[in-house]
């Protein structure tokens, strides 16, 4: 637990209606607290979560290019299952990106607390992921960590994609994707080209993680396990299956799913495009149409022209000293574009059997 010399959250930022109450998880370079937001006009109160950057115990490489990146593509990003970005305050070196608090915890958990899910909730669920993607690829931007531990759950069961630390804009040129020559993420999400050490097309290797987080979803298990070299291996020969205890039971459809996203030619991989209009997602009418969220969001996305000078912005904040202690310079707060929580939507839940827990986080950069 904190102590009172941690001072978690600045106290100018403490002073505007943030009030700290416990740590929940810690990273490389960041830690998430529980926080409670009191405004005091309406006089309500929000729960959220706060993911905290001291810049000061950041590497140069974190504080110079992947931190502006995280910071421009939450100014912009709004989907219905992707995390709310409450606000964004600097106070001296820390960085506090007040977000929605998931209360249902992240997939990975859940997977490990009730076992593999069936098809119907899977189906949900993946869509919901899948859709997220398609709006950042529709806006130009690739995750490059999607894994079950960055997928939260909301209270109403809905998924919220999180973790932009590894995010940034790409560009394309006559269709052709700008390529991404940093190889980060988790190593057992990671596609064959990452762990070959080659320039790759992040969106797909995005494509690849989540053929990860499904087969995750059905099996309980990742699809692949060893060293890099052997892993790579096994990729390459796609030598993976599911699982005796669930083999049986899958359809062919969610089969045919898992097998063209986890396709180690990035060249013929299935596209965001192609996954929303596969036959397992369609098997549900519900999912044949975008709904009114859904369907602005997207719309957006594919007239959204990443600005470079906003980046350059982000930059020049996170170099400015304020020019006193109490001072709090605001990135982004959620008056600036409208306040949508996008907590309406509803979601379909199955009967879930547990087993035991099974889990497998390590995370690295893997080369060759």
């Amino acid at each position: 637990m904190p102590t009172k010399r941690e001072q978690p959250i600045p106290a100018p930022i403490e002073a505007l209606g943030y009030q700290w109450i416990k740590r929940i998880s810690e990273g490389a370079f960041s830690k998430v607290h529980l926080t409670e937001y009191h405004n005091r006009a309406p006089n309500l109160t929000e729960t959220l979560a706060c993911k905290l950057i001291d810049t000061k115990k950041c590497s140069e490489k974190f504080r110079k290019r992947f931190l502006p990146r995280e910071l421009t593509v939450l100014l912009h990003v709004r989907h219905p299952y992707i995390i709310r970005v409450h606000a964004i305050m600097k106070c001296r070196s820390k960085i506090c990106i007040f977000m929605r608090y998931a209360e249902m915890g992240d997939m990975l958990s859940f997977v490990i607390d009730h076992g593999p899910l069936g098809e119907p909730q899977s189906r949900i669920w993946f869509r919901q992921l899948a859709l997220a993607v398609q709006y950042l690829h529709e806006s130009g931007i690739a995750h490059r960590d999607l894994k079950c531990e960055n997928i939260l759950l909301s209270a109403n069961f809905n998924v919220k994609l999180s973790d932009f630390g590894f995010a940034r804009y790409i560009h394309e040129n006559n269709q052709q994707v700008q390529l991404s020559t940093t190889f980060c993420g988790s190593f057992d999400y990671s596609a064959p080209e990452l762990l070959k050490g080659k320039p790759y097309n992040p969106k797909a290797s995005d494509v690849w993680a989540l053929g990860v987080v499904l087969y995750m979803q059905l099996n309980k298990s990742v699809p692949f396990k060893g060293k890099t070299r052997q892993v790579y291996d096994q990729q390459m020969a796609r030598a993976w299956k599911f699982r005796s205890r669930v083999n049986d039971i899958l359809s062919p459809d969610v089969k045919t799913l898992v097998r063209s996203l986890l396709e180690p030619n990035p060249l013929i991989r299935w596209t965001i495009e192609e996954v929303l209009v596969c036959d397992w997602l369609i098997q549900d009418r519900r999912l044949r149409s975008l709904n009114a969220e859904e369907f602005s969001a997207l719309a957006k996305a594919k007239v959204f022209n990443p600005s470079f000078a906003d980046f350059e912005r982000i930059k020049t904040e996170l170099r400015r000293t304020e020019h006193t202690d109490q001072s709090v310079i605001v990135i982004k707060d959620s008056m600036m574009d409208g306040k949508n929580h996008y907590d309406s939507l509803g979601s379909t839940r199955t009967s879930l059997i547990g087993e035991p827990a099974y889990t497998n986080t390590t995370v690295h950069s893997p080369e060759f």
